[in-house]
């Protein structure tokens, strides 16, 4: 794995190398092999199984292709050539608006080249909960675990789930010490758009923005990424990266993502009452549907994801025919204090968080937008 070989291209010129027309090229190819839809349309004339076999021989030569042109353009420097790439690769991705799913592809494809053992496979507790602890999958909790002293034995199932989450979270570090890294604006502005130019053309599956449109009295628009509360932007950032989401942790974010859209004002409790409201309450059946879809869409990239159970799920959560009321978003100090719920990790309160009148995810949202009207006017 090219993370585990960064001592050898720490000392590239970065910028001469992002501009480099040869290296831009090459990422772009990577991102197409990374991003290529292993699960094409078959249409009315064509077998599933033709048009399988038909799309593997084309990635394959594609493939090949990329692998050709990495020789040719790193003669004498081939050793580091790949490595560079896929360096330079993740510069960009780190720097685009799809670096949580590209998180995802790229762990996914390494840890499909984990072989698994035969039987159970046998891991020091430490290093497994390490990853357990940060990954947050419900599948790696180590009370489910069978355990022989310090080690805990994992069945082919859980080695693979294991391997992903240990690669998906080393590459994650990295990706978000790229986004954070503090760089002159001049150089953050050209990686943007270097990343949005090797991203061009390249299909996405599934729904990758994390703004959505409000309409209100107050406010008509796109909301802003940094206008949601930290703990929503987390969670979202868990699911489009593969993480999996603890059951509380998606039911609030399920109903703060509705409830935003719809009546951002709209609480558990109003004035002592517990508040009784369902989707069509607050929303047309046209505008519930659609949300639907979205959330599906979003959720896709989650290990466990099953289109029907979730679809029933965001319904009961949001009031919407299996259910007749709204199962609201949790209060911050039910964040803090989750009681194992799973909550707390995604908790990491800001500036704007330790107001008095922010109590509740949603009183963030509404804070921003006040901000923004008061600004405007």
């Amino acid at each position: 794995m090219f993370l585990d070989n960064m001592a050898s291209i720490k000392d590239l010129n970065l910028i001469d190398e992002i501009n480099d027309s040869s290296n831009l090229i090459l990422i772009k190819n990577r991102l197409e092999l990374l991003f290529w839809n292993k699960n094409p349309e078959v249409s009315e004339k064509d077998n599933e199984e033709s048009v399988d076999k038909r799309d593997e021989k084309k990635y394959l030569d594609y493939l090949r292709d990329y692998q050709e042109r990495l020789r040719v353009y790193g003669v004498g420097d081939t050793e580091l050539f790949p490595d560079k790439i896929d360096y330079l690769t993740l510069i960009l991705a780190a720097n685009s608006k799809n670096h949580n799913i590209y998180i995802k592809k790229l762990a996914e494809e390494y840890a499909e080249k984990v072989p698994l053992e035969e039987g159970d496979s046998r891991v020091n507790i430490w290093d497994f909960i390490d990853v357990a602890a940060n990954s947050r999958n419900n599948d790696l909790h180590l009370e489910r675990m069978i355990l022989e002293g310090n080690v805990v034995l994992l069945n082919k199932k859980r080695q693979s789930i294991y391997n992903f989450e240990k690669i998906r979270l080393k590459i994650k570090n990295y990706v978000d010490k790229v986004r954070n890294a503090e760089m002159p604006k001049e150089i953050k502005d050209l990686l943007v758009k270097k990343s949005e130019e090797v991203f061009t053309g390249i299909k996405i599956d599934y729904n990758i923005e994390s703004g959505i449109r409000v309409s209100t009295k107050e406010y008509s628009g796109e909301i802003p990424e940094d206008w949601h509360p930290p703990c929503m932007r987390e969670i979202l950032n868990d699911i489009l990266s593969g993480g999996s989401p603890s059951h509380y942790a998606r039911r609030s974010f399920v109903v703060y993502r509705f409830v935003s859209q719809f009546d951002p004002n709209l609480r558990p409790i109003e004035e002592g009452i517990i508040t009784n409201r369902s989707a069509q309450d607050i929303a047309t059946e046209e505008q519930i549907e659609r949300f639907l879809d979205e959330i599906i869409n979003i959720f896709k990239s989650v290990g466990d994801f099953d289109v029907e159970k979730t679809k029933y799920y965001i319904s009961h959560n949001i009031g919407y025919k299996v259910a007749n009321h709204i199962t609201h978003c949790e209060y911050c100090k039910n964040w803090r204090d989750d009681g194992g719920k799973g909550l707390g990790y995604y908790c990491r309160p800001d500036s704007t968080c330790s107001r008095k009148d922010i109590i509740h995810p949603l009183d963030y949202l509404c804070h921003n937008i006040n901000r923004h009207v008061k600004k405007s006017e």
